[in-house]
């Protein structure tokens, strides 16, 4: 009971549970909307026979270890030979310090995260506008309703279910958050970008205090705990 009321009193821990869900928050919500235009996108027919290769080129980040691509993002954003910095001042802009403030540091961590997981809401959700039978569509556009209408109106109600379980299973994986971190940012600057997932494996290992961590542990899983039973209560409501 000690090692829980350490932790649950421990200033970085909490914080850090608090940065965690935030970071989901933002996550969550580019990849399902970026992974839905991109889905629309590539479901359309007329555009789909055009781009076929970028089918291909979308998934590529999903394929790539995140080591591997935490690494090559670390690198495109050097403060001095980064890209991204150098075409920030081609343009006339500042260049920043992308792991050495804390604003800007958060921002390329969910870069990193967005970028990693859009495809896979991106192929569940392509799969999900699949499904919705084409008559209905071609009824609607029969009775005057225009694109925006048809897209809240017939195609958000009917793919509701899916949508709902690329959230859960989103929200779960980015709650676990730790490879891009660890490589990037390593928490800093400062402990500013520490997660429940880094700051469990710090003060295990790094700080040699087991059993603290291991409470950090069993928190970190009621949390997600949680947050799963609540996405499952959700997708069932929408089923009823």
């Amino acid at each position: 009971m000690d090692n829980y009321k350490y932790m649950l009193t421990n200033g970085p821990f909490m914080k850090s549970i608090g940065w965690t869900l935030v970071f989901t928050f933002f996550t969550v919500l580019l990849n399902v909307v970026l992974g839905m235009i991109l889905a629309l996108m590539l479901n359309n027919e007329k555009v789909s026979k055009r781009t076929k290769i970028f089918k291909s080129l979308f998934i590529l980040p999903m394929m790539l270890a995140p080591v591997v691509s935490t690494t090559m993002w670390k690198i495109m954003f050097g403060a001095i030979y980064g890209p991204i910095n150098y075409l920030m001042e081609s343009i006339g802009l500042q260049t920043v310090a992308w792991t050495g403030e804390t604003l800007p540091a958060k921002i390329a961590v969910i870069i990193i995260d967005v970028w990693g997981a859009t495809p896979f809401c991106m192929l569940i959700l392509i799969a999900a506008l699949q499904t919705v039978p084409r008559d209905i569509y071609e009824s609607a556009f029969m009775d005057g309703a225009n694109r925006f209408k048809v897209f809240f109106k017939i195609t958000l109600p009917l793919i509701r279910n899916f949508i709902a379980l690329v959230v859960s299973l989103r929200v779960m994986d980015a709650l676990k958050i730790f490879d891009s971190i660890m490589i990037l940012t390593d928490g800093g600057p400062g402990d500013s970008t520490e997660t429940m997932g880094t700051m469990i494996y710090k003060t295990a290992f790094r700080y040699m205090n087991v059993g603290a961590g291991s409470a950090g542990a069993m928190i970190f899983f009621v949390i997600i705990i949680v947050v799963t039973l609540i996405f499952l209560k959700l997708i069932r409501n929408d089923r009823q």
